[in-house]
């Protein structure tokens, strides 16, 4: 049985998600001290046409499966009368969540050993955090979201009172696309199942036919809230600010890795294969390859929300996600039904071979 927990949960866990893993990509994405009045409005475009539908198709998938992702998808696998190997999108999904966790850590730690300038081996650092992630991973998730929330609410504040940089126009180009849709779906944690694993109490306590817009809302404008203020905060950091940067990180892996192992518990899967997926993905920061495991995590976000627009979009009956949906006229859904099966689907894809020019160019 699961625990009830507050309905504002979801909402602040969107807002710390999408804040720390904006700052994390940012580098990656090109996006350090990045303030161009061309891009916000890019931004604010795919927030409206591919996060906001993503959101009500996540929603719609928690609340026709009544259970978390990896359970759930095989339900919605056998409604939809599909191959059993869609269910792959939920393992893929399971192993790329504690992969984002050690992204963040990896960042973080990164960040505080260069402003401290710390010595010892970034290697062993990100081993001993591993550990603490893991350790954390067993308090209560109300804990580590409040620890995580207040971190990072001083990382921004701090932010956001340092002197600003000038905003610019400039040229729209197709590697700011790819930029613009990376930003928006990956580093807002859409086809991870978070949100959906995180909202499962609330979602089955309602019948199907509730309306979904009341829980969409919330998380949607958090999550914008969350990747507003990187642009905004993101400029040269204090010692505090990489303090809190680490605390949150650390905070917020704890809950990730608990989300994970609370899916793998549901599917009984064994102790020692649970340990593995949990560690391995981020053990992998502990490497020197993180410029390649970074555009590896972008593209691995990509393809995640590529086959789960595709899968509700094109796979799914009509007549399912419409009443999971529940939206008040028929304009509105088939509003959603065309960004969803067309708009999402090709904007990510033009975004993928913008990333792929932009690595064979490099």
């Amino acid at each position: 049985m699961m625990q009830q927990q507050p309905t504002w949960i979801t909402p602040v866990l969107a807002f710390c998600l999408s804040f720390l893993f904006s700052v994390t990509l940012a580098p990656t994405l090109g996006l350090v001290a990045y303030q161009q009045y061309d891009f916000l409005i890019l931004w604010v475009v795919t927030m409206l046409v591919l996060a906001l539908p993503a959101m009500y198709m996540e929603v719609g998938l928690a609340k026709r499966a009544k259970s978390a992702p990896l359970q759930g998808l095989m339900q919605l696998t056998r409604d939809a009368d599909v191959s059993t190997h869609w269910r792959v999108m939920s393992w893929l999904a399971i192993v790329t969540v504690p992969l984002f966790a050690g992204a963040i850590i990896h960042y973080a730690n990164n960040a505080v050993m260069s402003q401290f300038a710390l010595q010892f081996s970034p290697s062993i650092a990100i081993l001993v955090l591993a550990i603490v992630a893991v350790a954390l991973s067993m308090l209560p998730r109300l804990i580590l979201l409040a620890v995580s929330a207040i971190a990072v609410l001083v990382y921004v504040v701090m932010g956001m009172l340092a002197e600003q940089g000038v905003w610019q126009w400039t040229g729209v180009s197709f590697a700011e696309w790819a930029k613009v849709v990376t930003l928006t779906l990956v580093t807002g944690a859409l086809g991870l199942g978070v949100y959906w694993q995180s909202a499962t109490q609330s979602l089955s306590t309602g019948t199907e036919k509730s309306p979904s817009t009341p829980i969409v809302l919330p998380i949607w404008i958090a999550q914008a809230l969350g990747l507003l203020a990187m642009l905004w905060a993101n400029q040269a950091t204090t010692e505090v600010q990489d303090l809190a940067l680490l605390i949150g990180a650390l905070g917020l892996s704890g809950y990730l890795l608990q989300l994970v192992r609370a899916q793998l518990i549901q599917r009984q899967v064994a102790l020692p294969i649970q340990a593995l997926i949990l560690l391995i993905p981020i053990l992998i920061w502990a490497l020197p390859i993180s410029n390649v495991l970074y555009p590896i995590l972008i593209v691995l976000g990509l393809v995640l929300c590529l086959a789960y627009a595709i899968f509700a979009g094109w796979l799914m009956k009509i007549s399912h996600l419409r009443k999971s949906l529940n939206f008040k006229s028929e304009i509105s859904y088939n509003l959603w039904r065309i960004l969803i099966r067309i708009v999402v689907p090709v904007s990510i894809v033009v975004a993928m071979i913008a990333w792929l020019q932009l690595l064979f160019t490099v």
